[in-house]
């Protein structure tokens, strides 16, 4: 199945009212794997940029370096997409990926809405396949004890993957190693049984 693995980083918690500054997708399916990944210059800079810098280590300087305006980032991202997925089939879409996907999916929904797309459903299914999901499922079949707390770099190591929180291609990378891992030992528990 076409999945696309997702992470990226914002300048804030809400959809509505804060941007994308980077993002990371790696596509996996039909034989082929292909990474997208961009920064994304913000119209303006947010007060409180500075507790943005700190947390994800992009600063605004690197932005207006290396950020790109964000149509020409949604530009570039679908016609990335298009490589893979035919957005006017109904049968061809890619599961959405993400480790917390909500977070993701919700800031992916708004970058297309401001581009006046109203079709992330062209290229996705509708439920997004939530990594911090499968890390419950191995809690409640006890495959695995029950974390410290859920975040991304505990899940990797507890399978011993490297994992650098807050860069958006390290996360695709590492989540997805951490969601294979995972389906591995749940595939083993079904054929125990």
């Amino acid at each position: 199945m076409k999945t696309v693995w997702i992470d990226i980083e914002s300048t804030g918690l809400d959809p509505e009212t804060r941007c994308i500054i980077e993002i990371a997708a790696l596509f996996e399916g039909d034989g082929q794997k292909s990474i997208f990944h961009t920064y994304i210059l913000p119209d303006s800079l947010p007060a409180d940029f500075d507790i943005i810098e700190e947390i994800t280590g992009i600063t605004w300087e690197y932005l207006q370096q290396k950020g790109i305006p964000e149509a020409e980032a949604y530009k570039q991202f679908t016609e990335w997409l298009g490589k893979y997925i035919d957005k006017y089939d109904k049968e061809d879409k890619a599961i959405f990926a993400a480790y917390n996907a909500d977070f993701d999916f919700n800031f992916i929904h708004q970058f297309f809405n401001h581009n006046k797309d109203k079709y992330l459903g062209s290229w996705f299914l509708k439920v997004p396949l939530d990594i911090m999901n499968t890390v419950m499922q191995l809690v409640r079949f006890e495959l695995i004890p029950i974390p410290p707390d859920f975040k991304n770099s505990t899940t990797c190591s507890y399978f011993g993957i490297e994992h650098k929180a807050h860069s958006a291609i390290d996360d695709i990378k590492a989540s997805r190693s951490a969601q294979l891992e995972m389906e591995k030992l749940l595939r083993e528990m079904s054929n125990a049984h």
